[in-house]
């Protein structure tokens, strides 16, 4: 359910502040100049979820700061956690090489969790993450058990881009007795900054999620304790980030 207009969509607390989605850090690492930005959100499958969501706004998507977070928060673990990833995340963005160590790893799911859960509040479609698992990330720095994150070199035609997709859904072993955006359980987020692709997948109800046996993808968390050679990271393209994203939606009945 949505916090009461007013309240920080992370810990309940008033005051809100205007908070990037991205880190103001990211705009360092990789400029945009872009004159307005697209945001969608929706679900593309006939289980249950939000209807398809739009919004057009002025200037570069990394720029654009919701007011639903307090300055407590702001300024406090979710400064943080962008801040530890900072040193990690620009080579991946860039393209450039570099050994993503397992420290490396954690700072860059944990940011990525982040953005995934800032993304969610904005929508206000639906909210799949519960207090608990915001109550973790802010307390430990990680994200908790119930997420998958993986990571590709993007190859699309913008390289200097800034994009996501988010879809939130129902997901349940037999037909649910109760529909609605408050029995949301499960979501999918997709990030592209640069040259940085990332699928980030969320679920309460789906601890045992195989992952993607035949995708392009390199997990991140839950770690593996490999290091990572930037260099070596798979490749995904627009048309195959799309279809990924769409993976668990399509295949799902």
């Amino acid at each position: 359910m949505a916090k009461p207009r007013g309240k920080c969509a992370f810990c309940g607390g008033p005051g809100l502040t205007k908070g990037h989605i991205w880190p103001a850090s990211f705009g360092g690492i990789l400029p945009s100049n872009a004159s307005y930005h697209e945001q969608r959100a929706g679900a593309v499958s006939t289980l249950p979820g939000p209807p398809e969501w739009v919004r057009i706004g002025t200037g570069p998507l990394h720029k654009r700061r919701p007011r639903n977070t307090c300055k407590n928060c702001n300024s406090g673990w979710m400064s943080r956690i962008e801040d530890l990833a900072t040193p990690f995340i620009g080579p991946v963005i860039l393209g450039e090489a570099s050994l993503l160590s397992t420290i490396g790893q954690y700072r860059l799911a944990a940011v990525l969790a982040l953005i995934s859960s800032r993304i969610e509040v904005t929508t206000r479609l639906m909210k799949t993450v519960p207090q608990s698992e915001l109550d973790f990330l802010r307390t430990t720095l990680i994200p908790g058990p119930s997420w998958r994150i993986w990571i590709a070199r993007h190859a699309g035609a913008d390289l200097k881009d800034y994009r996501y997709r988010y879809d939130a859904m129902q997901v349940t072993s037999e037909p649910p007795p109760r529909r609605g955006p408050e029995y949301a359980n499960t979501h999918v987020t997709t990030i592209v900054v640069g040259q940085l692709y990332a699928h980030l997948f969320y679920s309460t109800v789906w601890p045992d999620f195989p992952g993607y046996v035949d995708g392009p993808l390199s997990q991140i968390w839950p770690p593996t304790g490999h290091y990572i050679d930037t260099r070596l990271l798979p490749t995904v393209s627009d048309e195959e980030g799309a279809m990924l994203h769409d993976t668990v939606a399509r295949s799902s009945k």
